[in-house]
């Protein structure tokens, strides 16, 4: 007999909850809410007791508590992928929206957006599960069913905060039709465990397409970076985290029509402290369960010259691989074959989500935190690892909490640090003009 403690609710007091709000969807009792919780600004299911049945289906889909790689890719792909690193795949490739506008106001060249509409007007699905910033709330998500082209252009861009797709995954499973599911990594973790338990909601999605994903940001770290601007977060009547180009960036607009853009690189080094806890414990950053996985192609030949945007492209699965060929026929999307080896150099952060893994898992266990149960293989840490992520932890602590004196130490010590890195190259400079002039 199992204990019944084996609900989401032992997952949450032990800090591995994703807050993808899988759970929350499939719960037969709709015993389940996601709330907010304010003090680590994310979302969290909350059970009401008097309505829990204790079936457990919430703790068999959460993907926090630990995921069987290995079980699930052996169900869905027929085998154990060999590549460490990437997982299953068929392809992979560069490519972008061939509309300009879409390309333009995408997070990276507007790829996903482009393949949901291509696939919504020729009928191969009838929504997609996506995600835009609220009308009514800003800086608060809102994942919903699009249905339409204009439903899915407004849900172009990334989101640098928690978003929870349990509403949205429960229409899915109560309507008729196909569907594309467009989520992080842990969110189709917990699609496909869930999709193990019921069958039917795996008859109705079509496509999951998961977004590269190294941490997700507490509400927090939006709200800080805002009032560092000297915007009062009750302010702002639109937010846009991306698009305007490649890498594109921030857009503030607050009620009085004020305008305020921020360039990516400004701003995505401030939300590094607030990266959530349990994004620090996970080891899939390109999807590995998904049809199809995409994000920025930070490749050096694009770094340099590419200012509208462009996507990878990872295909897993033969229906995947068809959208694709369908879509860069039909001209939606412009594709160029991509080898693996510019692609996981272009992804730096795949080496610290599956190399260094160990080395957070076991300073975790040292400091006395649960850590998720993963069955996949994963490559050693070296030495330097763990001083590494020593040092990660260390400053996720001191900037993202209340410790002033610290945080300004921090800052002064970074700051000098990027001095002494910026001075011979400044040394260099002033050689070449004496030497010219």
């Amino acid at each position: 007999m199992k204990d019944r403690q084996l609900t989401i609710q032992w997952v949450v007091k032990r800090k591995l909850c994703t807050g993808c709000g899988v759970c929350a969807a499939v719960c037969p009792h709709d015993a389940l809410d996601m709330t907010t919780d304010d003090s680590r600004g994310c979302f969290v299911p909350q059970m009401r007791e008097e309505d829990c049945r204790h079936c457990e289906l919430c703790y068999e889909v959460c993907p926090g508590h630990g995921v069987d790689f290995e079980g699930l890719s052996q169900k869905l792909f027929g085998d154990i992928p060999a590549d460490i690193a990437l997982g299953r795949y068929l392809a992979s490739y560069v490519g972008h929206a061939c509309d300009g506008s879409i390309r333009y106001d995408g997070a990276s060249g507007g790829l996903v957006t482009a393949l949901l509409i291509f696939a919504l007007e020729h009928q191969l699905i009838d929504g997609a599960l996506v995600t835009r910033m609220r009308s009514d709330n800003p800086l608060m998500p809102e994942p919903f069913i699009a249905r339409t082209r204009r439903e899915i252009l407004s849900a172009a861009g990334s989101k640098y905060c928690p978003v929870t797709i349990g509403a949205a995954v429960r229409e899915i499973l109560h309507s008729k039709g196909r569907f594309a599911v467009v989520g992080l990594p842990c969110h189709i973790q917990g699609i496909r465990k869930a999709e193990q338990q019921i069958p039917e909601l795996s008859g109705r999605i079509r496509y999951r397409i998961s977004i590269a994903c190294s941490f997700d940001y507490s509400f927090h770290g939006t709200r800080q970076f805002i009032e560092s601007l000297g915007i009062a977060p009750a302010e702002v009547q639109e937010l846009q985290y991306r698009g305007r180009g490649w890498p594109g960036s921030m857009l503030l607009r607050v009620k009085d029509g004020t305008e305020t853009v921020v360039p990516l690189a400004q701003y995505y080094r401030r939300l590094g402290p607030y990266s959530l806890w349990r994004c620090m414990l996970c080891s899939d950053m390109l999807g590995e369960l998904s049809d199809l996985s995409c994000g920025d192609a930070w490749l050096p030949e694009l770094v340099k010259t590419d200012k509208v945007g462009s996507s990878f492209v990872i295909s897993r699965t033969p229906e995947a691989e068809e959208l694709l060929e369908a879509a860069a026929t039909r001209e939606a999307v412009e594709l160029s074959e991509l080898g693996l080896q510019p692609l996981l150099a272009s992804q730096g952060r795949a080496l610290f989500k599956k190399r260094k893994l160990k080395a957070r898992m076991r300073l975790a266990r040292l400091w006395g935190r649960c850590v998720p149960a993963y069955r996949q293989k994963l490559m050693d840490p070296i030495p330097s690892d763990y001083v590494n992520m020593l040092k990660l932890f260390i400053a996720r602590y001191v900037l993202s909490g209340n410790h002033r004196v610290l945080r300004r130490l921090f800052n002064t010590a970074r700051r000098l640090k990027r001095r002494k890195r910026k001075e011979p190259a400044e040394r260099e400079a002033v050689v070449s003009r004496n030497g010219t002039a």
